[in-house]
């Protein structure tokens, strides 16, 4: 096999395969953290034409390190090579410059991780890799083809292996915070991984000990890189919720205030149009005043539970389950609850009566259309118990039950909505079904 290559490429044959090999096995592990991406169109006829292209480069530049040998030369070379990389993203994968730099900056730590890790083992065994590739025998000898396939094969497998670990499975949020620190592990990235290790590169083959430690760094400075590339991830996620749930909350806040206006004028209606009733009651039949005083009645709010707030989303609630058919039984003091503010008590009492009724929408048995609510204080915490029945099967996910409706994407933030506010006062929030019930249960802990 070095035969062919040194026949094809020439006196340039070990630099131009070592460069082109750095490439391509670069790319590889570049390629596996974008596969959350979305392909441009024409995708295979770009990345055959970019193959091709940047190996060609790789081989000119393979000519420079050897006729201009020095080290600037080869820090350059290696930092062309990952100008490759990161072209031969941008022209193959779409999306925000973000997420492609994050997945350049994943794949090339996987990449420095596994184009240690097989040499390191050769050290280990004291075979001095800069000789031989063979994890066999420690003499400069003829590598046999299945050296070679073992030496391709663990190094694809701890890219495949670090690319199922740190895949990304979370969606960058847009963020500017989020953009700059990108951008900061990117450069950082190449900055380290070429320079210092090139520089090193130098030196490492005085001693094994040295080449040892150096190869170690590079693993461990590779595992940072991809840990730091999946905690952005998992920031910009949460940061990404935390934000639309701010603005849930927001929207709730408003929406609380429009509805509390509206109670007040409807209940002020009601009182005038129920003195008004009485003072016709003599001129009208007895079924005309029983139809007003019903007609009334649905829109009369009488719920009191010691909460304004709670009076004001109960009420609004009782209503629209009436106009859907749904009975709503309902017990609750709303004393306990106090320290919640209204915003949080409109969001989550809101929330869980709202997610009830929606349930309650699948339900053809009129028998079956009820939602219990129980809110009190039970050994000195504030508790609130929620059941209801359902159709079909109901299944979970990160324990929020999964939606029917078509914008799915924005599903799950009214349980998170609920969470959120529960686990501020260091409270529980806990969701089960049983036999076509469902039952919802919150627990806040006793206030001092």
């Amino acid at each position: 096999m070095t035969d062919t290559i040194t026949r094809v490429l020439g006196k340039y044959a070990f630099e131009g395969f070592a460069l082109i090999l750095t490439f391509l096995e670069s790319q590889l592990a570049v390629s596996l953290f974008c596969n959350q991406l979305k392909k441009r169109y024409g995708f295979p006829i770009r990345a055959f034409m970019m193959v091709p292209f940047c190996c060609i480069v790789c081989y000119l530049l393979a000519i420079l390190n050897t006729e201009l040998p020095s080290l600037t030369m080869r820090v350059l070379c290696y930092l062309l090579i990952n100008g490759l990389n990161i072209l031969f993203v941008f022209v193959c994968w779409e999306g925000r410059i973000e997420e492609l730099l994050l997945a350049f900056s994943s794949g090339l730590a996987a990449y420095q991780i596994g184009n240690k890790f097989y040499p390191l083992l050769q050290n280990l065994r004291g075979i001095n890799d800069r000789v031989t590739i063979t994890l066999v025998h420690s003499e400069a000898a003829a590598v046999a083809d299945w050296e070679w396939i073992l030496f391709f094969s663990l190094r694809l497998g701890v890219y495949l292996l670090l690319a199922l670990i740190f895949h990304p499975k979370e969606k960058l949020a847009e963020d500017k915070r989020v953009r700059r620190n990108i951008m900061l592990v990117s450069v950082a990235t190449v900055a380290i991984v070429n320079v210092l290790v090139c520089i090193a590169r130098v030196y490492e083959g005085e001693r094994m000990a040295l080449n040892i430690v150096v190869k170690i760094f590079s693993i461990a400075f590779g595992l940072v890189v991809l840990i730091i590339c999946a905690g952005l991830l998992s920031g910009s996620e949460k940061e990404r919720q935390l934000n639309i749930l701010n603005q849930l909350m927001k929207q709730e806040k408003t929406q609380f205030e429009t509805v509390k206006a509206n109670m007040d004028a409807i209940n002020m209606r009601c009182h005038d149009l129920k003195h008004m009733i009485d003072k016709l009651e003599g001129k009208l039949t007895g079924e005309e005043t029983a139809a007003l005083r019903e007609a009334i009645r649905f829109y009369d709010a009488n719920i009191n539970t010691g909460n304004e707030v709670l009076d004001v989303v109960l009420s609004e609630k009782a209503i629209l389950c009436e106009k859907n058919g749904i009975h709503f039984s309902c017990m609750a003091c709303g004393k306990p609850f106090a320290f919640l503010t209204a915003a949080q008590t409109y969001s989550l009492f809101g929330n869980i009566i709202d997610n009830a009724i929606e349930a309650l929408q699948y339900v053809d048995d009129p028998e079956l259309k009820v939602i219990s609510l129980v809110c009190n204080e039970q050994d000195g915490c504030a508790v609130i118990e929620e059941s209801n029945y359902y159709a079909g099967e109901l299944f979970f996910a990160d324990g929020i039950p999964t939606t029917r409706k078509q914008d799915a994407a924005r599903h799950g933030f009214g349980v998170r909505s609920m969470r959120y506010i529960v686990e501020q006062y260091g409270g529980t929030l806990e969701l089960k079904a049983v036999d076509n019930m469902f039952f919802l249960s919150v627990r806040f802990p006793k206030r001092p």
